[in-house]
């Protein structure tokens, strides 16, 4: 007799700005639509936990009921995240810092929560059911509101010493005349590739006069990230010239990493990357030029991720390869993956 199919999980994508959530079955089939909704933020300017809960809740219920078993929810947050505790260790986006998010949400609901940094589920989606699928050795990447990565080495996922692995958009381009980063450090590179850094840029070319086409796409004396992409299809110079300086540094800073690990494959997501495709491919044709060896620069591949949301699939693959389902040995060793139950913890104590 098989086995029962395993229900599907409730995956979460908690980013900078938007929230997403859709069941995703151990396939890595999506059931339904994906929800979407902007992050809530309180006055002070800090992401609202109790309207994120609020806006997860109904979700959460209409699965419960449809779940033959317990439901388990999968969730990716966009910061440090201790693997174990489910910590949110720090989220600069959200004003995150040392908050207990997964056993909160745990409690909330009644229901066992897999939670992990955003980056770490993305590169586990692509390893499982996407572009990373058979490699044993490559990078995730994302570009948008942040900038950073996580690793897949030998086979696994490998976070480090303290699970805070692939912070490549946390390293140093300029600490003396570099921009204020969100981590509390300055000069990092999120600070002048990211879409904030992007849309910052093209601002400061608005206010100076520099371009009457970001000028007529100011909304409010305000240029987003996408208004500078969008100058870009009407033919603008300096929205071009902005977007080419952020992959120059991309690809400074991703080659690096190719440099220093050997590995042969980079798998690039984020709003940025979505909203403007032929970035990744300026990567992938550019990165080159900073790679050392030959074999790299023959070998490497940039690519886009495999799916709309690689952050979102991987939440559901966590909690799948947490439970069995999918291999354990993918996951980072020398940690204890289990998924967090602080409602019963609470009710024996």
């Amino acid at each position: 007799m098989s086995a029962a199919p395993a229900d599907p999980v409730l995956a979460v994508d908690i980013g900078g700005t938007s929230l997403r959530l859709g069941l995703i079955n151990a396939e890595g089939r999506l059931l339904g639509e994906i929800a979407r909704y902007a992050v809530p933020f309180t006055d002070d300017g800090a992401g609202d936990l109790e309207g994120i809960l609020a806006l997860m809740a109904p979700h959460v219920e209409r699965a419960r009921d449809a779940a033959s078993g317990e439901l388990s929810v999968g969730i990716s947050l966009c910061g440090n995240v201790d693997l174990e505790s489910g910590d949110a260790i720090l989220v600069p986006n959200l004003g995150w810092r040392d908050l207990p998010f997964g056993a909160l949400v745990s409690q909330r609901f009644e229901l066992p929560v897999c939670v992990a940094t955003d980056v770490r589920q993305a590169v586990l989606a692509e390893a499982v059911w996407g572009a990373g699928a058979g490699e044993r050795n490559f990078a995730w990447a994302t570009v948008g509101t942040g900038y950073g990565g996580y690793l897949f080495l030998n086979g696994r996922l490998y976070g480090g010493a303290h699970g805070f692995a692939g912070n490549f958009g946390h390293t140093t381009y300029d600490e003396i005349n570099g921009h204020a980063c969100g981590c509390g450090r300055r000069g990092c590179f999120e600070t002048y590739v990211a879409g904030p850094a992007i849309a910052r840029a093209g601002q400061l070319a608005h206010e100076a006069g520099r371009s009457l086409i970001l000028s007529s796409l100011a909304s409010g004396g305000t240029i987003s990230t996408r208004a500078v992409f969008r100058a870009i299809e009407l033919g603008d110079p300096v929205a071009a010239q902005i977007v080419d300086d952020a992959i120059r540094l991309i690809c400074i800073n991703l080659g690096g990493v190719v440099n220093l690990l050997d590995i042969n494959l980079i798998v690039m997501g984020g709003g940025v990357a979505k909203a403007a495709p032929w970035l990744v491919e300026r990567v992938n044709e550019r990165i080159r030029a900073y790679l050392m060896t030959a074999e790299a620069q023959r070998e490497l591949r940039v690519t886009r991720e495999s799916t709309a949301n690689a952050a979102l699939w991987g939440a559901a693959a966590h909690v799948y390869a947490v439970q069995g389902i999918l291999p354990r040995d993918i996951l980072e060793s020398g940690r204890t993956h289990r998924a967090i139950r602080s409602w019963q913890t609470a009710a024996s104590s």
